[in-house]
């Protein structure tokens, strides 16, 4: 069995790291601000961090391996999610001191559990701001096509979107603004935005504004065609969620069914699951069924989620 001074060792260390990682993040935003009483004229969202781009460059591959994307704000300090990873991880070497296998094997899978718990959180949390993007975004093509009509210039009408959107599209555009400001065409400044999101429908935008400021011709005609293109797309993507609710409760459903039968099971003969906490066999299944169904749900998850995806 593993001695309890290696858990609490593993824990002590995943807190010294979120402490870390937060007095970074304060660090840096303390460097923001000075920044931004420096420069009053420009917006904070626009400003580029030169350490973050320095740590970008430098920790490419563990930002790929966790799946974090630094240019994107998170609902979650990612202090937190290395925390529910190290927890995890945590997790797996208490399970371990109960069923006693090698220390070896603990660790690997402790790793892939918490490899597998960040990716999902900041996943989940990527997918939830480009979602909000791209319900947005009709709102945004419509507010830039009644700025068009006026005869007021697009950068106008990004300003207008950077000023009376909802977040997050005020905060993209706001960079957009900024970028423009500082001579970077129009266009390229919004395909910036499908490069940091992954939204494809802002390269829809990007292109379209391309071929019309270079082309001529009714910017304002076209950006209606596309805003009406882009709302049925949301709609469509609404539909497709809708009709996937059902397989996404069964998929529920079927994630919490083993509770509630061990839970029944319990309490109408406690001995039989008694023998899945105190005999070493009983140990080895219980740690089985757990992960089987745990993949399955996340197996589950993602056929969904590719299929619903526009």
């Amino acid at each position: 069995m593993m001695p309890e001074s290696v858990i609490v060792a593993v824990l002590a260390l995943a807190m010294c790291a979120a402490a870390i990682s937060l007095w970074l993040d304060a660090r840096e935003r303390r460097f923001d601000r000075q920044l931004a009483v420096s420069l009053p004229d420009s917006h904070p969202a626009s400003l580029p961090s030169i350490r973050r781009s320095e740590t970008g460059s430098r920790s490419l591959l563990l930002y790929r391996l966790a799946n974090y994307r630094p240019e994107i704000p998170y609902a979650w300090h990612p202090a937190y999610v290395l925390l529910a990873g190290a927890l995890a991880a945590a997790a797996i070497f208490y399970a371990n001191s109960q069923l006693g296998y090698p220390l070896v094997y603990a660790s690997i899978v402790a790793a892939i559990v918490a490899i597998i718990v960040m990716r999902g959180l900041f996943g989940w949390q990527q997918r939830r701001f480009a979602l909000r993007l791209f319900r947005q975004l009709p709102d945004a093509i419509q507010l830039v096509t009644s700025t068009v009509r006026t005869g007021l210039p697009v950068n106008e009408a990004f300003r207008a979107l950077a000023r009376d959107m909802p977040e997050p599209t005020a905060g993209q555009f706001a960079i957009v603004c900024s970028e423009v400001s500082l001579g970077r065409p129009p266009e390229e400044a919004v395909q910036a935005v499908y490069r940091r999101t992954q939204v494809q429908e802002y390269a829809m935008f990007a292109v379209t504004l391309a071929v019309q400021l270079k082309s001529g011709g009714s910017l304002a005609e076209t950006l209606q065609n596309l805003g009406e293109t882009v709302r049925q797309r949301v709609a469509l993507a609404a539909r497709a969620k809708a009709l996937a609710g059902e397989v996404i409760f069964s998929s529920r459903a079927l994630t919490v069914s083993p509770l509630i039968g061990g839970g029944v099971l319990y309490a109408a003969n406690p001995q039989t699951v008694d023998l899945l906490f105190t005999d070493p066999v009983g140990n080895k299944l219980l740690a089985y069924a757990v992960a089987s169904v745990l993949v399955g749900a996340v197996v589950i998850s993602w056929m969904v989620r590719r299929e619903t995806t526009l």
